[in-house]
């Protein structure tokens, strides 16, 4: 897994959301293979457009295109509650679509990187998981460690074949608030949660500590 920092992983997290419920006006997201596909295309775009805001490292793996800390990313959003499978597709809980609606402000000011997304929604949404990955199969990417253009069918497994962009190269990076990023941060993560909610439980019983005794 590559080293993100806490604003990339909170705006990986939203982003994912959003694509989630963008994806399910247009069709829908039945599985993990599909979510990996429609967020490589999404970032794809994003990087020819130097736009950085999806912030994953895709590999060729067995069935394209794919990235564990997106894995993790999916996982991560079920377990706080913000995601849900239900009859065969991805989609978001109220509480998800209460984030997403908190944070209407933040994502008008993201219109480059809310466009990209939709575009991908549209375009691909329609698909079967199986589909796409056999559309996805023939778009062409740069490899680095090549040096050349290839089609992701033709690349060995294994291989590096989207980076998130630097810094340096974007025209437009995602930031969020200080505010927001601490929010959205304790939203994502499960074990912040439990912590917040001991801290809570401690506080109503008495298990305080005083620091005027120390």
């Amino acid at each position: 897994m590559s080293e993100r920092t806490i604003g990339e992983m909170v705006g990986n997290n939203l982003l994912l959301l959003f694509l989630v419920d963008e994806t399910s006006k247009e069709g829908k997201v039945e599985n993990d293979l599909k979510a990996q596909k429609l967020v490589f295309l999404s970032q794809k775009l994003m990087v020819q457009r130097k736009l950085k805001a999806f912030n994953y490292n895709f590999f060729r793996w067995k069935k394209g295109p794919y990235c564990a800390d997106l894995s993790n990313d999916i996982k991560r959003l079920r377990a706080v509650g913000l995601l849900r499978k239900n009859a065969g597709q991805f989609e978001l809980t109220d509480l998800g679509r209460s984030v997403i609606s908190n944070c209407e402000d933040e994502l008008a000011d993201w219109t480059d990187f809310i466009k990209a997304i939709r575009e991908t929604a549209r375009e691909y949404g329609k698909f079967t998981p199986d589909e796409l990955k056999e559309r996805v199969y023939d778009t062409a990417v740069f490899v680095p460690k090549d040096h050349k253009l290839m089609k992701i069918r033709d690349i060995e497994e294994k291989k590096l074949i989207l980076f998130k962009l630097s810094e340096e190269k974007a025209r437009k990076i995602l930031n969020l608030s200080e505010n927001w990023q601490a929010t959205l941060e304790i939203a994502f993560s499960k074990e912040a949660q439990d912590s917040l909610r001991m801290a809570q439980r401690d506080a109503i019983e008495g298990r305080v500590c005083d620091f005027n005794s120390l």
